[in-house]
């Protein structure tokens, strides 16, 4: 109702205002105060910590000296001499070639390539090139003396194959463990063996292909003995029928001119043959260009091989011969050239006769020279092979090339009309390491190349000039240890139960390791970090929260690792220089993304510590698993940094496995040692004291570290604590309103005579457009011995015309007309003006049940009870928010009054429908007018007095609840203020044993559930959100889980009590998440206004006159 023109002195208004000016000064020092706390805390870090750049030293790379002198015409005419080819004199016959009818075929050609398990850059290679493939040929099945075969399948290979369509023919070599290159005695066995023992091998080989679902076998047998040439041919003769019965290709890879292959014979059974055009000189031979022009096309013409089973391989690779020494040369992948010619400033020449690049070096007193093929080499070759109109391409191999060989191996006749797109060469995805540990360092971060060329008149690319080399990335190693040294090293942490239980360990055999903490972890245990570095451990940085820096901004890892350094520097008062990237700790990393969190952190001065002993431990294996998987790597020499992991789950195993692994090192004479001696430096070197420019941070960081972990802290705390809390309150009213249930069920009133005469006040302000319904309601009423006093607060509208109009001759109604004065005042003059010995008082907006009356009258015959609340519904659910305050009604308001009716603790009779015996009112002094909860004052006030309240569950009154969230939020602003009120004014029954169950259970219930933890909700959603973003998001989630299983139970169970249809129920979720927001937010600004003493006014809410009284019963029984 509208507030009196003189403000009525409200509990907590603060006429002279000083409450208010009190509080907005402490809220603007407060915030003022934290606005100068977090702006000094973000600039820390934001801003880079001052670092020192370690140095690190490692062994020197020996001098290369580039010689610039190119090769004379004689000395090149030297090296080809010795491999002219012996067809330079002969004619060229292409007769048995396809005709091509003057033009190169259109048709697209086949690709292959070859796959090595061995290189992870062929891996990389295939990744990012595999769209251009036809067929891919990895080198995975080898022929074993025994006449076996071994094979390394690899299954992710196999499904990058699947997924992009592309065909698997695996390799079978006779390369075995026991030679160090071709085993020819083991394909000698082979082809002289017994028929019975190849046609085994044969169908053993047949059922390995078709178990993989592989288009067929590619054969490649080297070092065979020349008279085996046509047990060769008899065995391919043999293994191709039976392939060809399953269905399955053969192909076979041969060299040029080898007297051991029946050309013109194999090519009658293979499907493909496969000519490895290179190595004109190889590495075991004399120095010179791998493949040179002429040879190509001598050799390329000379071959016996029809042209439809004729696939031509392409070398991409080149040697490093030492000069006059009879030392097999050193294979190179197109990639450690160019690092070679960039870290050297070595010149690249270019050979006009055989069209091959090469270039000169000295290293110490030895000289040397590199041939090698490029992209360059490739198109030519190309071009070359076009004219015989091959089959297709192959090249070896994947991983080795340069990367423009890609542009032509894609499309061999577009290429020709863009010779431009050769002079880029893109830097590799190669990872190229020196040095040995598992501390690394980025020396330098991949960039494109730039080469020069002139087309000649015949189309073919000349004078190839390297302007600018393409680099792959380098990464330098450190830290080999001298001897029998490992390191312990701990990610993730601290944990509360398990990081002291290894420091008790650590300590126990008095050794000292590298802890990698979590900065979220260690805020919340600094207590822990102080111990770590208290007993000499070093400390490194993992991060705030644990992220892929790989897939994080820079900023982001900026701050991961800034928050994570501050926080280390305000506990230890020293900082740190050790880093490992979360997800990323292997000290072999190969791809780009794997090097990013290093060279981001390494820009701030951190060093990145690595690893070769991973047990995973975080796959939690057994303990003896766990044992194993560290020791065996040592043992062997692979590695020497230990990963273990004292946080982020269940690390029962890795506690278990610690003093195992540390006691059978030491038998074996190992010694433990931290990353820091590793390195050759001291504690203080890889954790140096703040530096000063940096000191005045510590104070505010501390500060917001603190407020953080307190504040995680009192979160986890009010989340349990909520959510235990209210399961009990679930449980505890269910139990009493099933007691009350039962008992107004077998509940007799007897058939007795008592019918008092009632009043029914209503007090109305503007109520024009609901008031004729809400009294008709009640004349409807089969109670008949009433009157009706409408009592007309000062309203504005046609309020009392309408009741003059429509009722001016019913003998039961009466209108009083007043000043506004608020709802108190017209109620106390209802009461005043009643002639009923029980007034009955209904809001204007609310419709009743025809027998609702009856209901609440009989009580009245027990002289102890006081007053009777009525059964408040929803009547205009029209949208998700009435929905909502249905759902609230049933599952909260009268599923407590049933529960409270119980223990004859009722804490409020609703204005909507309520029954007073009037002579306990006006003993109590009618309504008082110091709150705005005049119905839960005088409620309080009865209870206090010692007489009962009532609930009767038939007594059906359906009243209008805001259709929109502002009327909803003016509307409960008044409802949870004035009952703020109301607790202040009867604070002095809390926990007062006199009053009992409302000293004791309903006062305590609507501070704690109706303010204090209302007020905090959102902090448990917060949490719940944090939690579920967090490691261990299952635990959370279960909690709420079963907190929101039993609201939901507890909701369905009043909904059964209610006799109400529980389909509203399906909006619960979201009724908990957002509908409870609104109420907290209503709830703070109460308790803020109550603080500052403002005045506050009825906030009366526009009526729509929306109560459908169908939803409800017209009677009860």
């Amino acid at each position: 109702m509208k507030q009196e023109k003189s403000t009525p002195r409200f509990i907590f208004y603060d006429a002279k205002g000083r409450r208010k000016v009190i509080f907005n000064w402490f809220l603007c020092v407060t915030i003022i105060i934290m606005i100068i706390v977090f702006y000094f805390f973000f600039r820390s870090i934001l801003s880079p910590p001052n670092l020192p750049f370690t140095k690190l030293s490692s062994d020197q790379d020996k001098k290369v000296v580039s010689i610039d002198q190119k090769l004379s015409d004689q000395q090149l005419q030297e090296e080809l001499k010795n491999e002219k080819s012996k067809y330079s004199n002969d004619l060229t016959d292409n007769t048995k070639r396809s005709p091509i009818s003057g033009a190169v075929s259109e048709q697209p050609k086949e690709v292959y390539g070859f796959y090595v398990n061995w290189d992870q850059n062929s891996t990389t290679s295939l990744k990012k090139n595999i769209h251009s493939l036809t067929m891919l040929v990895p080198e995975w099945y080898h022929l074993n003396a025994d006449l076996t075969v071994s094979s390394e399948i690899q299954p992710d290979i196999v499904q990058l194959a699947k997924e992009n369509h592309v065909k698997i023919m695996p390799l079978i070599n006779n390369f075995t463990q026991k030679s160090d290159g071709p085993d020819g005695a083991a394909v000698d066995k082979l082809l002289r063996a017994p028929v019975n023992v190849q046609e085994k091998f044969i169908r053993d080989l047949v059922k390995q292909i078709e178990a993989n679902h592989f288009a067929g076998i590619n054969i490649d047998f080297e070092s065979v003995p020349e008279k085996d040439r046509h047990e060769l041919t008899k065995f391919m003769k043999k293994l191709a029928a039976v392939f060809h019965q399953h269905h399955l290709l053969v192909t076979e890879d041969v060299p040029t001119d080898d007297n051991t292959f029946d050309y013109r014979a194999l090519s009658k059974v293979v499907d493909r043959m496969i000519v490895m055009m290179y190595d004109e000189h190889y590495g075991a031979g004399d120095p010179g260009p791998i493949a040179s022009n002429k040879w190509f096309e001598d050799t390329l013409n000379h071959l016996d091989i029809p042209s439809e089973k004729l696939i031509v391989a392409f070398g991409n690779y080149g040697y490093d011969w030492v000069m006059d020494s009879k030392n097999s040369a050193e294979s190179l992948t197109f990639s450690d050239i160019m690092k070679m010619a960039h870290d050297s400033h070595v010149k690249i020449q270019w050979d006009k006769i055989s069209g091959n690049p090469y270039f000169r070096y000295k290293e110490g007193p030895h000289e040397h020279i590199v041939w090698f093929l490029d992209g360059v080499t490739l198109y030519n070759q190309m071009k070359i092979a076009m004219k015989n109109n091959p089959k297709g391409f192959a090249f070896w191999r994947l991983g080795a090339e340069d990367p423009t060989v890609w542009k032509s191996l894609k499309d061999s006749n577009k290429i020709q009309n863009n010779i431009s797109s050769l002079h880029k060469m893109t830097s590799s995805n190669q990872v190229d390491y020196s040095g040995q540990g598992e501390i690394l360092r980025v020396t330098s971060a991949g960039q494109n190349g730039f080469r020069d060329f002139q087309v000649d008149n015949n189309g073919y690319l000349t004078d190839e000039v390297y302007q600018s080399f393409p680099e792959s990335y380098q990464v330098q190693r450190y830290g080999q240890p001298k001897g029998k040294e490992v390191v312990l090293t701990f990610d993730d942490g601290p944990d509360p139960h398990y990081t002291p239980k290894i420091l008790d360990i650590l300590d126990k055999y008095k050794i000292k390791a590298d802890f990698f903490i979590i900065g979220e972890n260690a805020e919340l245990n600094p207590d822990i970090i102080k111990r770590i570095y208290r007993e000499g451990h070093e400390i490194g940085n993992h991060t705030f929260t644990h992220p892929n820096i790989a897939d994080t901004s820079p900023l982001r890892t900026k701050l991961e690792l800034n928050t994570t350094q501050r926080f280390i520097e305000g506990v230890t008062g020293h900082s740190t220089v050790l880093f490992r990237p979360p997800y990323e700790a292997d000290a072999e990393p190969y791809l780009p993304s794997e090097l990013l969190p290093i060279m981001r952190a390494q820009d701030m001065n951190y060093i990145m510590v690595g690893e070769k002993v991973d047990p995973e431990d975080w796959a939690k294996p057994s303990t003896n698993e766990l044992v194993k998987r560290v020791l065996t790597p040592i043992y062997k020499g692979e590695g020497h940094v230990i990963l273990l992991h004292d946080a982020g789950g269940n690390r029962t195993h890795t506690v278990e496995a610690l003093p195992i692994i540390i006691q059978d090192l030491k038998k074996h004479g190992y010694r433990f040692v931290t990353i820091s001696e590793l390195m050759g430096k001291k504690r203080d070197d890889v954790m140096p004291s703040v530096h000063p420019d940096d000191k005045p941070y510590l104070l505010y960081d501390k500060a917001v570290f603190s407020g953080m972990r307190y504040f995680h802290h009192t979160l986890t705390t009010i989340f349990y604590i909520a959510i235990g809390l209210g399961i009990f309150r679930f449980l505890f009213l269910m139990y009493f309103a099933f007691k009350q249930k039962r008992k107004t069920s077998s509940r007799s009133f007897t058939h007795s005579a008592y019918r008092p005469f009632v009043s029914v006040v209503i007090a109305a302000y503007n109520e024009e457009k609901v008031i004729a319904k809400t009294v008709r309601s009640v004349l409807n009423s089969d109670y008949s011995n009433l009157e009706v006093i409408v009592v007309d607060d000062g309203s504005q509208d046609g309020t009392s015309k309408v009741i003059q109009e429509v009722f001016h001759k019913h003998p039961k109604v009466r209108l009083i007309q007043k000043e506004n004065g608020g709802k108190a005042s017209a109620m106390n003059l209802g009461f005043q003006k009643s002639r009923g010995d029980i007034v009955i008082s209904i809001d204007a907006d609310t419709i009743i049940a025809q027998d609702a009356i009856s209901f609440m009258v009989r009580h009245f015959e027990d002289h102890n009870i006081a007053a009777v609340s009525g059964n408040v519904k929803v009547g205009n659910r029209r949208n998700l928010l009435t929905t909502w305050q249905h759902v609230e009604y049933i599952t909260g308001f009268n599923l407590e009054r049933r529960a409270f009716d119980e223990l004859n603790c009722i804490t409020v009779v609703p204005g909507a429908i309520g029954a007073w015996r009037k002579e306990l009112v006006k003993k109590a002094g009618y309504l008082s007018e110091d709150t705005l909860a005049e119905d839960t004052d005088l409620t309080l006030t009865l209870l206090r007095q010692g007489y009962r309240i009532v609930y009767e569950e038939k007594a059906y009154a359906y009243t209008e609840s805001p259709e929109d969230v502002k009327s909803l939020i003016k509307q409960r602003y008044r409802w949870t203020y004035g009952t703020l009120q109301c607790l202040w004014k009867h604070r002095k029954a809390l926990f007062n044993v006199k009053h009992k169950t409302l000293g004791f259970i309903a006062l305590p219930n609507m501070w704690l559930f109706q303010y204090i933890l209302q007020m905090i909700s959102p902090l448990a959603d917060l949490l719940m959100i944090m939690g579920i973003l967090s490691s261990q998001p299952l635990k959370v989630l279960g909690f709420y889980l079963i907190f929101f299983a039993f609201d939901l139970f507890a909701a369905l169970f009043a909904f059964q009590l209610e006799k109400e249809n529980p389909k509203p129920l399906i909006w619960l979720i979201l009724q908990r998440l957002i509908y409870r927001q609104y109420m907290t937010y209503v709830v703070i600004k109460s308790v803020i206004s109550s603080i500052r003493g403002v005045a506050v006014g009825w906030n009366k809410l526009k009526r729509t006159g929306s109560v459908e009284h169908s939803l409800g019963h017209d009677k009860a029984s």
